[in-house]
């Protein structure tokens, strides 16, 4: 690299799309002070990887990420490594000893300086940035939208207040802190004038959305506020919180025209007992009313869940009746992990710890049960229309690859669409007619209908 030059800069960024916001605002700080932003780490001077540190595979797959990295800067192929996010926020300045291959570390709070983190970096220095305190973010700050360009996700707010037994975050990101609604308004607007199709809202518990500012707001005020502004794309909902998820918000959500009927709502178990050792709310029966409410007041509801399996304590009754509330509740979209003992949380130390080998027993039985229902769901669609968005092409085929409205970015399934070898290609990043023809156990099959 020319001395005199400023350093091309490639970001990786892992874990969540909240994290993933910190990376386009980095980006977007160092685009602003003149470094040139690539997306192969191969064209790189410079590279930053955002970590996530929420468990264990999380830290294990960052760690093996940045000695990736620092493999490639042995071979002069990078002249410097920066290491951002949880990771350093989660160990301090002893992550600097145990990596000794990564020039720079830079906490949370701490983003905004990536310039001249960045800097520090290429002239040889070893700095640990610490956060004062969370950035303020809002919707001046500079965004390099890394996303696909027709989607784009707002943060409503960061940081949790919610005492789950098992959760590293609020140890992390610190308190909840909302933005200003007319901030994030003002987000939205601009997103809409720029043409995107999709635009995802998430914090760590979107519900708690506006609780603490003066005056008081919700997240039901923020989407009455949302709906007067029009927006032919898809708005949708992430990370709900069951306490959170009252009559009001489900008006509110069924009245915001661009908003699509999906519903994130991680519930972890339905075992009371469980459920208390997590330090959550709520029970199997009163899931299945909140479910029962949210669709009767938008009958096309999809919903996605997350539990988590293995959870010390847990016994083979509480195990049996998680999995006769989800052949109950057949949920559209869930995801179940294996109890992970986090560092520093309470969970962690609690007696009665499940063993590895049963705990990944009740996994796959878990998912089993909720393949069938999935199937069943998919199976009930076949011969129905939806409105497609399409993301890509597969690199071999004809077949294209399209969400529906049940389908959150990363995270859920996906429409295959068919299409014949003299068809007219359809665009990237648009919406189609789609007419379902068949069902995998995850995946819908489509042909696209006219336009």
């Amino acid at each position: 690299m020319n001395a005199l030059a400023k350093p091309s800069i490639a970001l990786l960024s892992l874990g969540c799309s909240k994290n993933l916001v910190d990376s386009e605002v980095m980006l977007g700080v160092l685009a602003e002070a003149g470094y040139s932003i690539v997306e192969d780490i191969a064209d790189a001077d410079v590279a930053i990887v955002n970590t996530c540190a929420f468990i264990q595979a999380a830290e294990e797959e960052a760690i093996d990420a940045l000695l990736d990295l620092a493999e490639m800067k042995s071979q002069g192929l990078l002249d410097a490594i920066v290491c951002t996010g949880c990771l350093p926020q989660r160990y301090g300045p002893d992550l600097a000893a145990q990596l000794p291959e990564i020039d720079i570390f830079v906490q949370l709070g701490a983003e905004l300086r990536i310039a001249e983190a960045v800097r520090a970096a290429v002239t040889g220095s070893r700095t640990f940035f610490k956060g004062a305190e969370p950035y303020a973010l809002t919707g001046a700050l500079p965004r390099w939208r890394s996303a696909p360009q027709w989607l784009s996700y707002i943060r409503i707010a960061d940081g949790c207040d919610r005492p789950c037994s098992f959760c590293t975050i609020p140890s992390i990101r610190g308190k909840f802190r909302s933005r200003q609604p007319s901030d994030v308004l003002s987000e939205y607007e601009r997103l809409v004038a720029e043409g995107l199709k999709e635009i995802v809202l998430i914090a760590q518990d979107t519900t708690a959305y506006g609780r603490e500012l003066q005056p008081a707001v919700s997240l039901a005020d923020l989407l009455r506020r949302m709906a007067p502004i029009s927006f032919d794309g898809w708005v949708r909902l992430m990370y709900a919180y069951p306490d959170g998820l009252d009559e009001d918000l489900l008006q509110a959500m069924a009245q915001l025209p661009a908003l699509v009927h999906y519903l994130d709502l991680p519930l972890q178990h339905a075992s009371r007992p469980v459920l208390r050792r997590m330090r959550r709310p709520g029970d199997a029966e009163s899931y299945l009313q909140l479910l029962a409410t949210a669709r009767n007041i938008m009958p096309d509801l999809a919903i996605r869940t997350t539990f988590i399996v293995g959870f010390p304590g847990e016994t083979e009754s509480d195990f049996q009746q998680l999995l006769d509330f989800v052949t109950e509740a057949r949920f559209d979209r869930l995801s179940a992990f294996v109890f992970s003992p986090e560092e520093g949380t309470p969970a962690a130390l609690l007696p009665d710890q499940t063993s590895i080998h049963e705990a990944f027993r009740r996994l796959e039985e878990l998912m089993r049960v909720q393949e069938a229902i999935s199937h069943q769901l998919n199976e009930a669609l076949v011969g129905t229309r939806m409105h497609v968005l399409i993301e890509r092409r597969a690199a071999d085929s004809n077949v294209w690859f399209a969400r529906s409205y049940r389908d959150a970015p990363e995270v859920d399934c996906e429409v295959k669409i068919h299409l014949d070898a003299d068809a007219q290609a359809p665009r990237i990043g648009a919406f189609y007619e789609a007419q379902i023809t068949a069902a995998e156990i995850h995946d819908l099959v489509a042909c696209l209908l006219p336009r």
